[in-house]
């Protein structure tokens, strides 16, 4: 299962190019709501003395790696259920849902629903690509989805579509894994290498589309962190303009300067699925300045803020790769949230 496949079955744009999830999508373990939030069905309007918190972000909150019902939001929700039964956790997540169109994606989709309070954990790497790109953003399939299904979603053709890629990956699933056969034969020293010959490969191949022969960049331009940070303020302060909790975090990342040669691989494969404009040092040099970004945001709005990048033990138990979580990982994660809003107010 990829990224791509996730954001081509469960996400459409609407009239207004606002990402957001399909109403009632069923893919796998992953299924959507009728008001097309991830999780079981809930209430339009919100009861009198309840609390409604939403969890924002792309696919390290939707869930990826987790168990059914194990993704952060989930187990969040699980946690206040018995002690705060007032409180509702909602996933309002969004596969590459982008951060400028946060705003116009929590107007539409959000506000109705009337919320309370905002987790916010905001991914850089595909923000910082379409600035390199100029916006340019490109899901062959996806786009072949979205034009089928404004045409032909009340003839249940995208259900169709569905169908036929389930079967496909039931069929996929039944097939032994290639990795696992040459790991077998070869062992393992040999696997890991012939794998990581194989991600510089793709690496190589997608730098000759997208660079045109320049080398990738060692450092995120000042003007992007500056841009990130602009923006993420003011989509802060929107959210205070609208009486929401903003509640800030960083954005928790496996990989750091001192175990890179331990997840090599984990590297290699952040750069090519998220970003192949910068090189291993630049994927880096941006999780380090977009965290500062956001501590500074925390610090001068004064928000509710918890520094999740730092806490988090950096460990395979924790991680499924450089961004996404175990069901130990989502635990944490959780638990961390549920600590920090056990303070606030409104919770008390």
């Amino acid at each position: 299962m990829k990224l791509n496949d996730l954001y081509s079955i469960l996400v459409e744009v609407d009239q207004g190019g606002i990402p957001h999830n399909i109403p009632s999508a069923r893919y796998g373990k992953w299924e959507i709501n009728s008001l097309g939030f991830r999780g079981k069905e809930m209430e339009k309007e919100k009861r009198e003395g309840h609390i409604r918190i939403f969890c924002l972000g792309v696919s390290e909150t939707f869930g990826f790696y987790e168990s059914k019902d194990k993704e952060w939001p989930s187990q969040l929700g699980v946690m206040y259920r018995d002690r705060f039964p007032r409180v509702e956790v909602i996933n309002a997540s969004v596969v590459g849902l982008n951060l400028k169109r946060k705003k116009d994606y929590v107007e539409k989709y959000l506000l109705p629903l009337r919320p309370d309070i905002v987790i916010i954990l905001q991914a850089y790497l595909i923000y910082f690509k379409e600035l390199m790109r100029g916006g340019r953003r490109k899901h062959s399939v996806n786009k072949m989805i979205r034009k089928k299904g404004r045409h032909l979603k009340e003839e249940g053709d995208q259900k169709w579509v569905v169908y036929i890629l389930n079967k496909i990956r039931t069929v996929g699933d039944t097939l032994p894994s290639l990795e696992g056969v040459i790991e077998r034969c070869l062992g393992k020293q040999w696997s890991t290498r012939l794998h990581l010959w194989r991600l510089r490969r793709r690496i190589r191949k997608k730098e000759k589309k997208h660079l045109l022969h320049k080398k990738p960049m060692e450092e995120v331009p000042e003007n992007m962190i500056l841009e990130f940070e602009r923006d993420l303020r003011l989509f802060v302060h929107y959210l205070k303009e609208n009486h929401i909790v903003p509640v800030l975090s960083t954005y928790p990342a496996l990989i750091t300067p001192i175990n890179k040669d331990i997840h090599k691989h984990i590297l290699l494969a952040t750069r090519l699925t998220y970003c192949i404009e910068l090189s291993e040092e630049g994927v880096l040099d941006a999780t380090q300045k977009a965290n500062d970004a956001v501590r500074r945001i925390a610090r001068d709005e004064n928000l509710f803020f918890i520094d999740n990048d730092h806490l988090i033990p950096k460990t395979l138990e924790y991680f499924g790769d450089n961004f996404h979580y175990t069901d130990k990982g989502s635990e944490f994660i959780a638990k961390s949230f549920y600590d920090l809003l056990n303070q606030h107010p409104l919770i008390k």
